[in-house]
């Protein structure tokens, strides 16, 4: 068998710590919602101050300002992790030497000397020497350019008498800075420390002390099972670093690395071990074939963290930027998607470039991570409970997306239809990497990973769109898929599956197998899209007594209505009749902001607009909230047509 090159691409605990990054950001953005949003009492009375106003123009401003706000405030959760993990990242090098007492190191043994030089690397390090007590290990510590390597203070006398234990080690800790993941690690351990300081806790404490008992207990769990995540990603990055070092060592020391291996005592194990097992990584400086796989835990686990991600970045690019809800959903998949593709999609290359990689492997991944972001969804803030009913200052109900209201047709439906994508993706990259690697080598990962990165985020953004809409409304699948895959999105789509299966291309010229499989490949992948054959348009919904609001002049009465008949209510995309209906009736309410909605909806229909009429439908929908919610008078009760008197 070849020589395995393990670092012809990016080392396995490079992506383990962007997951923890990727990780880190939805637990931030958790409690950021939780904080700013949810448990803030002030959102109530400039949502009443809203109410007030006396055109609907100027509650539509109004409420939509708020609205924006709160879908970005959860950025401020982020952006104070943020904040104090550069801090502490920057305080960390002189703090760790006052700590230590330590001292530069002089001057430097031969064996040391030789074993710096030895490693290759373009700025050497400081070596300095602990002056507190007896320090069990070296460590590498410092940030760039300006790197340290922490030596116990029996070092001089270690240096003569085991020269070869103590230039073996100093290889394994520069190993580390070859790797250049001194700066990642100490990054990650301070997030997720801030993590914890600035989110998990407060937030605990908080929704303990503030809420009910049903909010409580799902903030509760979701931010246990986050901080969970956090823990189990930062240990695992850290013995991935550690198989990393041991490699890069051995390139150099190898009968010095299996020697201290060999007999080396296995750390003291805590709650996380933070070191592979002493055997373990004798295994895989022997063979390095073994880090060379790919991961199905990794996949869940950025699922879970791109799903959280996803699910409330769109919100907020929604709110913010004038496109299309689809175009926004896309653009936040594109964010979480660069470190999917960096950890599952690097994970199949990687294999496939040492000759693991096994299609059982690929369809777990796949699998893997299409559960990881079901999983997401449903640990999402916005996910968690119906917040409206129990926390005045949450957003209104357009902005919930909690799964279990979609029809169980229809989520098994969507489950089996993300599942089905991640897996086709990863296929392709399993494809693309076998077509690649034999002529361009492991490094035109570069290439595959932008385009890798497209096909996850727009399969991302397209089904948390379709989850928002399943979940708002009871739509069947082919309603779903038709209202989502509009033909200008079925042509974009249509077009990536052209230029996926182009990108096989190497791989069909060299192998007649795939050759005569390639044509099946737009099949398999347009698959999912077959409602839309069948479907080019939402199924038209009955107009008749079903349909109606009831005719009652009240606006108590008209936004019961309105939440029992849905969107039913506006009709079919093109029955402008439904919204001159809709009109009169609004326009005879005894609620001023609604009699001009209706005077919207009259105006629509005989101008026959989509846009007014679509705009009139949002001021109705977020009036009927506000009176709800956030009433400015009384809103009287509709009258019972039983007798109250006279019994």
């Amino acid at each position: 068998m070849r020589e395995i090159d393990a670092f012809s691409l990016p080392p396995p605990s490079t992506e383990r710590l962007r997951l923890l990054f990727l990780t880190v950001a939805a637990g931030a953005f958790f409690g950021g919602y939780w904080f700013l949003v949810l448990a803030r009492d002030g959102w109530r009375a400039q949502n009443g101050a809203c109410g007030q106003l006396a055109q609907v123009a100027d509650f539509l401003d109004c409420s939509t300002r708020i609205l924006v706000l709160q879908s970005l405030a959860p950025l401020a959760g982020p952006a104070l992790v943020a904040v104090l993990v550069v801090l502490a990242y920057v305080a960390a090098p002189a703090m760790i030497t006052r700590w230590h007492r330590a001292e530069p190191y002089a001057p430097w043994p031969e064996a040391v000397r030789a074993t710096v030089e030895e490693a290759g690397l373009s700025r050497p390090p400081v070596l300095m020497v602990s002056g507190r007590g007896l320090l069990p290990r070296m460590f590498t510590y410092g940030r760039y350019p300006r790197y340290r390597v922490m030596l116990p203070g029996s070092i001089r006398l270690y240096a003569v008498t085991d020269p070869s234990t103590v230039t073996a080690t100093l290889a394994h800790e520069l190993g580390h800075l070859r790797n250049r993941d001194v700066d990642r690690t100490y990054l990650a351990m301070f997030a997720a420390i801030c993590l914890a300081l600035v989110t998990v806790v407060p937030m605990g404490l908080s929704a303990a002390m503030t809420t009910g008992a049903t909010p409580a207990f799902s903030v509760t769990w979701r931010n246990a099972v986050l901080a969970l995540l956090v823990a189990a990603t930062f240990a695992a990055a850290i013995r991935a670093r550690e198989h990393d070092a041991d490699l890069r060592a051995g390139q150099y020391r190898p009968v010095e690395m299996d020697a201290l291996l060999s007999g080396g005592r296995q750390e003291r194990r805590g709650l996380l071990r933070l070191h592979p097992r002493i055997a373990r990584r004798l295994e895989v400086l022997r063979s390095p074939a073994l880090l060379m796989r790919p991961s199905v835990a990794e996949a869940v686990a950025s699922g879970i963290a791109a799903g959280v991600i996803v699910d409330e970045l769109g919100v907020i690019l929604q709110a913010v930027l004038p496109v299309p809800s689809l175009v926004a959903y896309w653009a936040a998949g594109a964010v979480a998607a660069f470190p999917v593709s960096g950890v599952v999609g690097l994970g199949l290359w990687r294999a496939a470039s040492a000759r693991t990689l096994t299609w059982g492997a690929t369809l777990g991944s796949g699998v893997a991570l299409g559960a990881g972001l079901v999983i997401g969804a449903l640990l999402a803030p916005r996910s968690s409970v119906q917040w409206n009913l129990w926390l005045s200052g949450a957003p209104d109900y357009t902005a919930v997306a909690a799964l279990d209201q979609i029809l169980p047709g229809t989520a098994i439906w969507m489950v089996a239809v993300l599942l089905l994508l991640t897996t086709l993706i990863t296929g392709w990259l399993a494809l693309a990497a076998r077509a690649w690697i034999p002529g361009a080598g492991p490094r035109a990962w570069r290439y595959a990973a932008p385009f890798a990165a497209l096909l996850f985020a727009v399969v991302m953004g397209t089904w948390f769109v379709a989850a928002r809409l399943a979940a708002a409304e009871r739509w069947g699948p082919a309603d779903l898929a038709a209202l989502v895959i509009t033909p200008q999105v079925a042509l974009f789509l249509m077009l990536l599956v052209f230029l996926s299966s182009l990108a096989l291309w190497p791989r069909v010229r060299t192998a007649p197998a795939a050759a005569a499989l390639l044509p099946a490949v737009p099949l398999v992948l347009v698959l999912p899209l077959a409602p839309l054959l069948v479907a080019q348009a939402p199924t038209p919904v009955p107009v008749g007594q079903a349909a109606r609001l009831p005719d009652s002049t009240q606006a108590g009465a008209i936004c019961l209505g309105l939440y029992t008949v849905g969107t039913a209510a506006f009709g079919a995309p093109a029955d402008h009749p439904a919204r001159a209906r809709l009109g009169e009736l609004l326009r005879d309410s005894d609620d001023p902001l609604l009699r001009q909605v209706g005077d919207m909806f009259l105006r629509g229909a005989r101008a026959r607009s989509q846009d007014l009429a679509a705009v009139a439908w949002t001021a109705f929908v977020r009036r009927c909230d506000h009176l709800n919610r956030y009433p400015g008078r009384s809103v009287p009760d509709p009258v019972s047509p039983f007798p109250v008197e006279g019994w």
